[in-house]
């Protein structure tokens, strides 16, 4: 990032601040103690450089080294004292008289980590830079990085509760059919060496990805493997407008396959769909669209961290007013950057688990998920997928378009308004009388049971205005009914006609 050792300390010197790779130290009376930023840097890819010899407390004044020999040699010294040892590659600069050094510290494999201070032990010697600051490993930081170099398996683990009375016979007999069609070398055998063959079973008993996959119920094993969706009205999950916490919470379980159907009924259920007539013909385009969801929810559940640390963590789903969230444990396994996810093959934490998921043609174990999501975001106009890799876990954000649905919102309503009344200029008085000239076209949009965010997306209007001035007085009239009645408050409410069209008044 910079060719010089001067040009790096003029830029920490203009910005004044520390970052996820580049910390400082004054050094200006004697060498600091710098194991903790010694092991953060060689536990990430990146590693990092300390700076000595600029004081943050000064306003990051560049205040010179006391030694710049003898500071050398003292963190050489402590870097001999990590486990494995570090080697940092030192370099000096003069600045106005005064001398700056700087320790490269470079970023070591998944498989010679944790890099940390050998006298402090694994547990509490060992860092993970967060910011601009050194943050102890949390044990499911520990345990991801132990279960790669040992290659622990967590999805063909057994718990001694569960037994192959639990396995779906009629989805097993299926899954068995289809992996000796996909695989030769698995045609001619029996059922049960098939089984234990793909995974399904090992020693007798169903393992957890064999219970993912064709288990009855899988949750009477695993209560906390599943998929939690909540619908929030804004941007954050505050309380909204009208006291709710949430406009619909749902948590979805089953097998991977019954829990992606029941997540993406729910985003369906709770995003817009825009219908557009071009040519006089009608397309829905949904807000999110389908195979991306698919590939988010997928990837989540089958990528996951499934050890014990996570076993009680559910895969999160939330859609907000503006984008899709999606949630997992489980960072990216093997230490890869999240930058090269999609462009380069990555190793895989579930082999089993995917491996059957691909025989049921739920997922092509090609690697292909991630540039899916970016192609079908760059296809409706949205901004590029964000995908966030922190501290053992995982996160999708998944924006929509706004600017393009506001556009196909204002084409849609003013179509409806000029086919109900063809006589009319634009709705220019709709602003002022949202209730009056526009009944007819709120009614032909309430064919179909819509919330009131829908409707007010449809007028062009806030929820709240649109609650007090279209959607109470046509209840009062007659002209609209509520889906739930005698709860008229329920964040499930929706609105339907409750009237013909009177278009021959």
């Amino acid at each position: 990032m910079y060719d010089t050792l001067d040009d790096l300390i003029r830029h920490i010197v203009d910005t004044r601040c520390e970052t996820r790779t580049v910390e400082v130290k004054s050094a200006r009376n004697g060498a600091p103690r710098v194991h903790d930023s010694l092991s953060s840097f060689s536990n990430q890819n990146d590693g990092g450089v300390i700076v000595f010899g600029i004081d943050e407390s000064a306003g990051y004044e560049i205040c010179g080294v006391y030694d710049p020999q003898d500071l050398q040699r003292n963190i050489h010294g402590q870097c001999t004292q990590m486990t494995p040892e570090v080697r940092p590659v030192f370099d000096t600069a003069d600045i106005d008289g005064k001398t700056v050094v700087a320790a490269f510290i470079p970023g070591r494999p998944m498989s010679e980590r944790p890099v940390y201070q050998t006298a402090r032990g694994i547990i509490q010697g060992s860092y993970v830079r967060i910011g601009d600051a050194d943050a102890h490993m949390t044990p499911v930081e520990l345990y991801e990085i132990e279960s790669f170099k040992n290659g622990r398996r967590d999805d063909i683990a057994t718990e001694t509760s569960a037994s192959t009375d639990m396995l779906d016979e009629t989805a097993l007999l299926r899954l068995v059919d289809e992996a000796r069609r996909g695989r030769p070398l698995l045609s001619r055998r029996p059922v049960d060496e098939v089984m234990n063959l793909i995974g399904v079973t090992h020693d007798g008993k169903p393992t957890l990805a064999g219970l993912l996959s064709v288990g009855d119920y899988p949750q009477q094993v695993y209560p906390n493997l599943c998929v939690t969706a909540v619908a929030v009205a804004g941007t954050d999950l505050g309380t909204g407008a009208d006291g709710e916490r949430f406009l619909d919470n749902k948590r979805f379980e089953g097998t991977v396959e019954q829990m992606v159907e029941g997540a993406m009924g729910f985003v369906a259920r709770n995003s817009r769909t825009t219908t557009v007539i071009r040519d006089g013909r009608r397309t829905d385009v949904p807000q999110y669209p389908e195979t991306a969801v698919r590939e988010i929810l997928v990837n989540a559940l089958m990528h996951r961290d499934y050890g014990p640390y996570c076993k009680g963590t559910q895969v999160r789903l939330t859609l907000f007013s503006d984008r899709l969230e999606c949630w997992n444990p489980g960072g990216v396994y093997g230490g890869q950057n999240v930058s090269e996810l999609g462009y380069v093959n990555s190793q895989i934490r579930n082999p089993t688990l995917v491996s059957l998921l691909e025989i049921q043609h739920i997922a092509e174990n090609r690697h292909s998920g991630i540039p899916v999501i970016r192609d079908e975001a760059r296809a409706i106009g949205a901004p590029e997928p964000e995908f966030v890799d922190s501290r053992g876990s995982f996160l999708v954000r998944f924006r929509c378009a706004p600017a393009r649905d506001a556009a196909e919102r204002q084409r849609i309503a003013s179509d409806a308004t000029t086919a109900v009344r063809p006589g009319h200029a634009p709705d220019d008085s709709r602003k002022h009388h949202p209730a009056g000239r526009n009944d007819d076209a709120v009614l032909r949009f309430c064919a179909v049971p819509r919330s009131a965010q829908d409707i007010a997306e449809f007028c062009g209007l806030s929820t709240a205005y649109v609650r007090r001035t279209v959607i109470r007085p046509m209840i009062a009239s007659g002209k609209l009914r509520m889906t739930i009645p005698d709860k008229p408050r329920s964040k499930r409410q929706r609105y339907v006609s409750g009237m013909q069209d009177s278009d021959d008044e």
